[in-house]
């Protein structure tokens, strides 16, 4: 079984109706609970209880910029993980010094 950790990359196939056709999900593991995650989307749709063994890293991690930086933060505020968002803001202050 894949280890997952919040904040991971991933995706995923999701079947999005009764006739089984699938799309490919990329998104942030938002929390894990159990064999379950639940998967923040890149378009910030929340797909609740995907089971861990359909979740493959995604490989393609985007580049952290101060948007996705900023939506990983609000992520650690919503899940309660403090040092999560202690290492999140850093990282944003870092990526906001490099772009002024």
């Amino acid at each position: 079984m894949t280890r997952l950790n919040v904040g991971d990359w991933v995706e995923f196939p999701y079947y999005c109706d009764e006739k089984r056709r699938s799309q490919r999900i990329r998104g942030v593991v938002d929390s894990v609970k159990g064999r379950y995650a639940n998967i923040r989307g890149i378009d910030w749709s929340l797909y609740v209880s995907q089971p861990i063994v359909n979740l493959k890293p995604y490989p393609n991690t985007p580049e952290r910029t101060q948007e996705i930086t900023r939506a990983l933060i609000d992520i650690a505020l919503d899940v309660k993980d403090g040092q999560w968002f202690e290492e999140l803001t850093s990282e944003l202050k870092r990526i906001q010094e490099v772009a002024d």
